[in-house]
């Protein structure tokens, strides 16, 4: 009797035992299912970083890229190397000093710059479009502001400050896509895209001389800004990120200064910025309108050609760093013989071959920057941009250095012209010393 107890008690116990089993083994087949179809976070962070590194090399989008990234440039460095137009102006009418007045165009060039480690690390952390869209917010904002100013703190502010930081938030994130989208042709779309600083070059100035007695200078700035309103549209629509990120990427890539390249070339670009851009600022001082604005638009139109062919080089022979040392040196060169330059004719002459040699460094100094941000596509925000903060500091100081040189001679060139030189020649000799530690 006990017996069956027992047994009818152990009878009752094993279906449930045995439903507990299916259960557990329904429950396991699921988990094994969903374990087989959900990819191991390795796995997926690998595939993805396999995708970043398959590069287009090409196609629609890649080259509308280009466009978007030729607008950009046409906006920041076409409207930055106008400024000789603006720094007349504020001298004439506000009775400033050159030196003085060169602040607010250095201070554009500085946020630039200064500004590219917080976009690029912006971009690479993905949210490139937003970064986009709210530089070319401060670019527009800051030209209308401009418009309306009448007093020097006033334009230091709107032109300064505001389109600065606009300039800033663009820039960088632009020369970091290329990397991206581009190998064996990143060169070329780099290049393409800087003729946009030529093209903005001569387009800004043709506006400014030709509007500026008809419709005043408020108008006149105006007018540049609805340019820069109509490209920022473009830009916002077709700009596309096409690295994924994987992980928050940090501010700094401290390993970068660990490579012997890449610290080495971070000196050279720095000290060439230190020379390269006083001559827009100075170089048509004592020229009527008419001839100032001749002057720039023959300094800017010969570099569509020497930044195409540069490029054409680049890509076919050379490569960045080394066509960035074969363009940098005649750049240090001409700036020097500027010494030897005394009457408007000569000045022309001048114009025209450092036009074709600070064009020609102009392109390639961030194609040599793509080439560093695509040791690491994941990392190229990064990379670049912290190369281009660093070269803010130059972009600031250069102008009013050169500015203080001029005073300094009492108006005579010779001081600045030697400054501006020796830093190039300089700079280039601390980018060959890169390409020869392997760049």
């Amino acid at each position: 009797m006990g017996q069956a107890q027992v047994s009818h008690s152990s009878n009752e116990v094993n279906p449930v035992h045995s439903e507990d089993y299916a259960s557990a083994e329904t429950y396991t087949t699921t988990q094994t299912e969903e374990s087989l179809s959900a990819p191991d976070p390795r796995q997926r962070d690998e595939a993805q970083k396999t995708e970043n590194h398959e590069v287009p090399n090409g196609g629609l989008v890649a080259w509308t890229q280009v466009m978007t990234g030729h607008l950009v440039v046409f906006n920041v460095w076409g409207y930055i190397t106008s400024y000789g137009f603006f720094q007349e102006y504020y001298v004439s009418h506000l009775h400033v000093s050159p030196a003085n007045a060169s602040w607010i165009g250095s201070l554009q060039m500085f946020l630039v710059h200064f500004l590219a480690m917080f976009s690029g690390r912006t971009m690479d952390a993905g949210y490139l479009r937003y970064c986009i869209a709210t530089g070319c917010l401060f670019q527009v904002v800051g030209a209308l502001a401009t418009s309306f100013g009448t007093k020097l703190w006033h334009f230091w502010l709107a032109q300064g400050v505001v389109s600065g930081i606009g300039h800033g938030l663009l820039f960088s994130p632009m020369i970091s896509l290329y990397a991206t989208y581009f190998t064996s042709k990143r060169v070329m779309a780099v290049s393409l895209a800087s003729c946009g600083a030529a093209s903005g070059g001569i387009v800004f100035p043709v506006i400014a001389y030709k509007c500026l007695d008809v419709i005043g200078f408020a108008w006149t700035v105006r007018v540049m800004a609805l340019i820069i309103l109509v490209n920022s549209v473009i830009i916002v629509t077709f700009t596309r990120s096409r690295i994924k990120p994987r992980s928050p990427p940090p501010w700094v890539d401290w390993r970068a200064f660990r490579e012997r390249p890449y610290l080495l070339f971070s000196i050279g670009s720095f000290l060439i910025f230190e020379g390269i851009y006083f001559a827009y600022i100075y170089a048509h001082a004592g020229f009527n309108a008419s001839d100032s604005l001749l002057l720039l638009i023959l300094m800017n139109g010969v570099g569509i050609p020497s930044r195409i062919v540069s490029a054409f080089v680049a890509d076919r022979w050379l490569g960045a760093v080394r066509t960035c040392i074969a363009v940098s040196i005649p750049c240090g060169i001409a700036i020097l013989g500027w010494i030897g330059v005394h009457d408007h004719t000569g000045m022309f002459v001048w114009a025209a071959v450092y036009g074709l040699m600070v064009n020609s460094a102009q392109s390639q100094l961030p194609a040599a920057l793509a080439y560093f941000g695509s040791k690491d596509p994941e990392r190229s925000g990064t990379r670049v941009g912290m190369i281009t903060t660093i070269n803010s500091i130059p972009l600031l100081t250069g102008p009013y250095i050169a500015g203080r040189l001029i005073d300094l001679r009492g108006g005579d060139y010779l001081y600045a012209q030697l400054f501006g030189g020796i830093c190039i020649l300089t700079g280039a000799l601390f980018v060959v010393g890169s390409h020869l530690s392997g760049a």
